[in-house]
Order: structure tokens, then C-alpha cells, then sequence
């Protein structure tokens, strides 16, 4: 398992109903959050972050679907390439 670091974050309690999660399910879910935003910039896999965020593909698979968010990061000449094949 990663070498984990512990936040103390406040944030408005507004945040909790527009996340869809219980209070105590946050945590979790800013982690999942934060996964995802890196897996869309390009900057962890997305097997890199199910595994650090202890789910499994499958399922972090379905969590980027739901949010429309790629698994397949292709640069527009790469993608015309690769439809052209």
C-alpha cells in the first residue's frame, strides 16, 4: 500500500448534499474525486489510481464512465490515426 498523508480539511457543508455521499462517505470520495482529475490530466493511469484508491478496475472503470471521463487519452493526430487503421 502507499505511504499515506492525513489532511484536515473543512470545507462548506453545502459540499456534502451537491457530492451525493454521506458526510462520513466523503473522505472516500474527495480520494476518488482527486483520482479521477488526475487520471483526466494524463498524470496516473487509471489501474494506478483504483489501486491507490483500494478499488478495483471494474470499478473505477464505472466511476470514470459516470463522470465522463476517458480511460483513452489520444491527441487528435493520434486518434484520427488509429480510426484510420
Amino acid at each position: 500500500m502507499a505511504e499515506r498523508v492525513s489532511l484536515a480539511v473543512e470545507l462548506p457543508r453545502v459540499f456534502v448534499p451537491l457530492v451525493g455521499v454521506s458526510e462520513e462517505a466523503l473522505p472516500a470520495e474527495i480520494e476518488k474525486l482527486l483520482a479521477l482529475e488526475l487520471v483526466r490530466r494524463g498524470a496516473l493511469t487509471y489501474t494506478r489510481a483504483a489501486e491507490l484508491v483500494g478499488i478495483s478496475q471494474a470499478e473505477f472503470i464505472s466511476y470514470l464512465s459516470a463522470r465522463q471521463v476517458s480511460i483513452f487519452h489520444f491527441a487528435p493526430d493520434e486518434l484520427r490515426d488509429e480510426v484510420s487503421r
